[in-house]
């Protein structure tokens, strides 16, 4: 079940991040069910399984996967949300990677398609209403991760994750 479960968050994320750095690039979409007031969600949970895909590459695997969790408590608790371990609310479930060998589609000025080498970093923020179980809030980014240092990392990755949770 969680391979099904982090090969559809990979799918969203890719199909879908990836201060002083340039944040221009990077697309966010996310989509709140109607009938959800957020107001009445208090304690979460994170699901056991969210993290990087099996297929990102990167050095100290762990670490950057507790840098991620440790931006979304942060913008979770500025939006009145606490960490529990027992009888959340509800669950939260994100799942982030890269794609090394993603394509993008260009038209130059003669108005000809070029298909370039584009490699995009994801990440897929999913909401679950612990009684129900059902999807309550969904947001993904994309951004371009390729060539830049650890700590512009982060703060795109913060203010992908910022962004997303806007509006809670």
């Amino acid at each position: 079940m969680m391979k099904i479960f982090k090969g559809f968050l990979f799918a969203l994320a890719v199909i879908s991040l990836s201060g002083c750095v340039s944040t221009s690039d990077i697309m966010i979409e996310k989509s709140t069910s109607d009938k959800v007031n957020f107001s009445g969600y208090k304690t979460y949970q994170i699901i056991e399984g969210s993290g990087l895909t099996d297929e990102t590459k990167v050095k100290n695997v762990k670490a950057v996967d507790a840098e991620i969790q440790k931006i979304i408590v942060t913008e979770l608790a500025k939006h009145g949300k606490a960490l529990t371990t027992e009888d959340p609310d509800f669950f939260v479930a994100y799942l982030a990677g890269n794609d090394p060998k993603a394509v993008e589609i260009k038209v130059d000025k003669a108005g000809h398609e070029e298909i370039k080498k584009a490699p995009a970093s994801g990440i897929v923020l999913m909401f679950v209403d612990a009684d129900s179980g059902s999807i309550i809030w969904i947001a993904t980014a994309e951004g371009d991760m390729k060539n830049i240092s650890m700590s512009e990392r982060k703060e795109r990755l913060q203010y992908a994750v910022k962004k997303m949770l806007s509006g809670l």
